[in-house]
């Protein structure tokens, strides 16, 4: 695990903007040769059989921001980390940064003796903590490890235990969260006082096949709360921020939190002029949007 920048910052004085500064830059990084693998994988590499390789581009994206200070400013050398299936191509750009990837294993991604489709222990060549192809059990591992963790500290020899215990991280995907042994594993977590364990919910409405529900995710926050979690939730970023401190954004803001998970996925339609249409015509409905000038920023900031 990295801690380059924390260290930096320790070591040189490197001041919180300069750090920000960095980590964006990196980010810009890890996200372009995110994008670049999966780019090589379908169109530049040889196709004999014309088949697509796919890659999960959407999903990578999801993640570059978190995945990035994670593992350059905040993990730790005990920190373990199970990342979703599908964020696999950060997770191999980040390790390639980090030097501990090949760029051969890039341009073979995907394919055999290349880097894994999902971050894999047996098979790739990178600093995997926890295989996680099967959707849902690397969310699970986590649990069990911190588990074990709290075991050995309490139970084996005191002097093979560190100093600190290792945070046990998931990078969880909203369509996990329909696996029947992630609730299993929250109860066993909560049966044994579980700790040191971050569920971080990569939520962005729209699985690889159908639109996540609304009702399974209204339910969320008090089902970990009822498990004895702090739950923390990180939802606007700052253009929306911004937008909802102009005139309707309050009203915007509302329509945003109520707005049904099948009509938001309208809201990401990349096609231009459509999409910008189809966001009017999606906000259209609630009388106080037509006019304010937050929905008009918001369909400004439409791709």
């Amino acid at each position: 695990m990295s801690t380059a920048l924390s260290d930096a910052q320790l070591a040189n004085g490197v001041s919180s903007t300069d750090r920000l500064g960095i980590l964006r830059a990196l980010e810009k990084k890890v996200l372009w040769l995110a994008s670049w693998t999966i780019h090589n994988a379908n169109h530049l590499r040889s196709h004999p059989d014309g088949l697509k390789v796919g890659g999960h581009q959407a999903s990578c994206a999801s993640l570059a921001t978190l995945m990035t200070a994670l593992y350059f400013d905040v993990l730790r050398p005990e920190d373990r980390v199970a990342v979703k299936p599908h964020a696999s191509p950060i997770f191999h750009a980040i390790q390639y940064l980090l030097g501990h990837q090949s760029r051969g294993h890039l341009q073979q991604f995907r394919a055999m003796g290349g880097a894994q489709s999902y971050p894999s222990r047996t098979k790739d060549a990178d600093d995997v903590d926890f295989s996680t192809g099967s959707v849902g059990l690397g969310v699970a591992m986590t649990t069990f490890a911190s588990l074990v963790q709290d075991y050995v500290r309490t139970r084996g020899p005191e002097k093979n235990a560190p100093a600190t215990p290792g945070r046990m991280v998931a990078l969880v995907g909203d369509a996990e969260l329909d696996e029947g042994n992630v609730y299993e594993a929250l109860l066993e977590g909560w049966k044994h006082d579980v700790r040191n364990l971050w569920w971080v919910l990569d939520y962005n409405r729209q699985s690889l096949d159908a639109v996540v529900s609304d009702r399974l995710f209204g339910r969320f926050d008090q089902l970990f709360t009822n498990m004895g979690w702090r739950v923390e939730t990180l939802k606007y970023g700052k253009q929306l921020q911004s937008a909802f401190q102009q005139p309707g954004g309050e009203c915007l803001r509302d329509w945003i939190d109520a707005c049904p998970n099948s009509l938001y996925s309208a809201l990401v339609l990349k096609a231009a002029p459509r999409g910008a249409s189809i966001c009017y015509r999606t906000l259209a409905p609630a009388p106080a949007l037509k006019h304010c000038s937050a929905a008009t920023t918001m369909m400004r900031l439409q791709p």
